[in-house]
C-alpha cells in the first residue's frame, strides 16, 4: 500500500532528523559554543531550504517525487558523515547547511505524496498520520542519541545517524515499485508566482499559523537542551526529557481527526498554542528532571498539532497542479524560521540569558492563539 510505505519511510528518517538536532546542539555546547553559535547552527540548517524549497516544489509538481527522495536520502547520509570524519565546529556548520537542504528534499517529496495519495475527505487524517511518524522520530531520536553520546561520544553518534539514513534509503529501494509516478491531474497554466498563492486567504492563514508554530518548535529544540546542559543534566537525561515532547506530540496528533471534526482546525490550534505558551512560561523556574519532563510533555501537546494542520491547509489551498509548490511555500516559511529565529534569539540569549527567551516564545505563541481564535469563524474548517 503506497501510503503505508511513505509513512514508514518518513517515520524511520525522522529518527535521524530529530536525533541530529539534539546531537548538534550538545556537541556544539561541549565544544565551547555559546547561544549565538548554536543559534547559527540552526540558522544554517534552514538557509538553503528557505531559498530553494519553492523551486524544489515546482520540480516535484512537474516530474517525480522519487527523484527528490533518492537525492535527499543519499545526500543526507553524507551530511551526517562529516562530523564523524572531521569532528569540530567547521564540520558541524557544513553538516547543518548540507543536511538542512537535503532533508528538505525528502520531506517535501513525502508530504506531496501524502497529499496526492489522499482524498479531500482523508487528507487531514493522512497528514496527522504523517505527523505521528514525526513524533515517533521525536521520541526515539533524542533518546537514542542521548544514550549514544554517553556511551560512544559525539562523533560516533553521527555515524549512527548515517546508518539510519542509509537504512531508509534501502527501504525506499526495496519498495519503490509501490510508489506511483507523480503526474499532476491538472497542469498549472500561465506563469507561476508565489504572489498568486499568497493572495489566497487560506494559504496566508496556513503560512502564518506555521510560522508561529515554528517559533515554539525551534526554540524548544534549540534552547531546552542548552538549558538542561547548563544545569548539569547528562545527555541521557536530556534525551529522555526531549523525548517526552515527542510522546505528547504523538498523542495530540492522533487526536486531530476527532477534535477537528467537532471543533474545527482554528479552534484546535488556538487552544494548543495557549497550552504550549503556559509550558514555556514555567521552564526557567524548573530544575527538577521530572518537572522538566512534564513541561516538555505539555509543550509537545501544544506545538505538536500545528504542523500537520498547516500541511493540510497549505495542500488544500494550492490551485490544481501546484500542490507541491504550496507545500514548498509552507516549508520555506518553516526553514525561514530556522534561519531567523535561532539567529535572533541566539543573539538575545547571549545578551540577556535564556529565561527571557522562553518568555518571549510564550508571548509569540499566545499571539498566535489569539489570532487563530479570532479567525475560527472565518476560515473554512476541514
Amino acid at each position: 500500500m503506497p501510503i503505508a510505505l511513505v509513512l514508514v519511510l518518513t517515520s524511520v528518517f525522522f529518527v535521524a532528523m530529530k536525533g541530529n538536532r539534539v546531537l548538534v546542539t550538545l556537541f556544539a555546547v561541549d565544544l565551547g559554543a555559546g547561544p549565538f553559535q548554536t543559534g547559527l547552527l540552526f540558522a544554517l540548517h534552514g538557509i538553503f531550504p528557505f531559498f530553494l524549497a519553492v523551486s524544489a516544489g515546482r520540480i516535484a509538481d512537474r516530474f517525480d517525487n522519487r527523484v527528490l527522495m533518492y537525492a535527499g536520502l543519499s545526500s543526507y547520509a553524507l551530511a551526517m558523515l562529516l562530523p564523524y570524519l572531521w569532528p569540530g565546529m567547521p564540520a558541524l556548520y557544513a553538516s547543518a547547511a548540507f543536511g538542512g537542504f537535503t532533508s528538505m528534499l525528502f520531506v517535501l517529496a513525502t508530504q506531496n505524496y501524502v497529499g496526492m495519495l489522499a482524498t479531500a475527505a482523508t487528507r487531514t487524517k493522512y497528514f496527522s498520520y504523517y505527523a505521528i511518524g514525526e513524533s515517533f522520530g521525536q521520541v526515539l531520536g533524542p533518546v537514542m542519541i542521548g544514550y549514544a553520546i554517553d556511551h560512544w561520544q559525539h562523533p560516533r553518534a553521527f555515524l549512527l545517524l548515517t546508518a539510519v539514513s542509509v537504512l531508509t534509503l534501502a527501504m525506499l529501494l526495496a519498495g519503490q515499485h509501490l510508489l506511483p509516478q507523480h503526474k499532476p491531474k491538472v497542469a498549472a497554466t500561465g506563469p507561476r508566482s508565489m504572489k498568486d498563492l499568497l493572495k489566497l486567504p487560506a494559504m496566508r492563514a496556513a503560512l502564518i499559523t506555521n510560522a508561529v508554530v515554528m517559533v515554539g518548535w525551534d526554540l524548544f529544540n534549540l534552547y531546552m537542551p542548552v538549558y538542561m546542559r547548563n544545569i548539569g543534566f547528562t545527555a541521557t537525561t536530556i534525551g529522555y526529557i526531549m523525548g517526552a515532547y515527542g510522546v505528547a506530540a504523538l498523542i495530540t496528533r492522533a487526536a486531530i481527526p476527532p477534535i477537528t471534526a467537532r471543533w474545527g482546525v482554528q479552534r484546535m490550534i488556538a487552544g494548543a498554542l495557549a497550552v504550549a505558551a503556559c509550558g514555556f512560561v514555567f521552564v526557567p523556574f524548573t530544575i527538577a528532571p521530572a518537572l522538566l519532563m512534564l513541561l516538555s510533555f505539555v509543550i509537545g501537546l501544544g506545538v505538536g498539532c500545528g504542523q500537520p494542520l498547516s500541511m493540510a491547509l497549505a495542500y488544500n489551498a494550492a490551485p490544481a497542479g501546484r500542490a507541491a509548490e504550496g507545500i514548498a511555500m509552507r516549508l520555506a516559511v518553516s526553514y525561514g524560521a530556522h534561519v531567523v529565529i535561532p539567529t535572533l534569539f541566539g543573539a538575545l540569549g547571549a545578551a540577556i540569558g535564556l529565561a527571557p527567551i522562553f518568555w518571549l516564545c510564550a508571548t509569540a505563541l499566545t499571539g498566535g492563539s489569539v489570532m487563530n481564535a479570532r479567525q475560527a469563524t472565518k476560515v473554512v474548517v476541514l
